[in-house]
């Protein structure tokens, strides 16, 4: 299920917006951030991704104008990632058509039950991820795995965008200045 739901998700945004689901995700966690940027590790972390696989990613976003990155002036190691004019206008203009289509495939299908029950699934499923330590090869190292932020992309999250609720652990205080002193 969740297969074929992501594969109609994703064919949805690519047609109607252009965006790709990694896209999306993107600009909808940097939307959410104050100023429009997020420390690229934090992004990271926040996304499950890899530094590398969100570089690779980030560059290509770069390419097309919807991000910007810049070095972090406290920290020589750390960048920022700002979005555009262009990526906010791209983020804003896919989250509504994206937010319909879950509800399509997705909410719109279940009773308010299904809903609830779905929720306490959700909940007990991510208590038990976010409990396990994982080992050497999974590049964690030994630390938590992280709980809630994207551990899933249940009903939940599935209308992320411009003016979703706060979620913990992510940058939210301060412009991209601010952004930089957080890790």
């Amino acid at each position: 299920m969740r297969a074929l739901l992501d594969l109609q998700l994703a064919r949805d945004l690519a047609r109607d917006s252009g965006l790709s689901e990694a896209d999306y995700d993107v600009l909808s966690s940097v939307s959410e951030s104050a100023g429009h940027s997020m420390r690229l590790g934090d992004l990271a972390a926040h996304m499950l991704w890899s530094k590398s696989r969100l570089s690779h990613h980030v560059a290509r976003m770069e390419r097309r104008g919807l991000v910007a990155r810049q070095d972090c002036a406290s920290d020589g190691r750390g960048a920022v990632l700002t979005l555009t004019e262009a990526g906010w206008q791209a983020i804003r203009a896919a989250a509504p058509g994206h937010v319909e289509s879950v509800r399509r495939h997705f909410i719109d299908l279940l009773t308010a039950e299904q809903v609830q029950a779905l929720g306490g699934i959700t909940e007990t499923v991510l208590a038990h991820l976010g409990s396990i330590q994982d080992g050497p090869a999974s590049g964690h190292r030994g630390r938590p795995r992280p709980g809630r932020e994207g551990a899933t992309r249940g009903a939940g999250q599935a209308g992320r965008g411009p003016g979703r609720q706060d979620r913990a652990g992510r940058v939210r205080d301060g412009d991209a200045a601010q952004a930089c002193g957080s890790s």
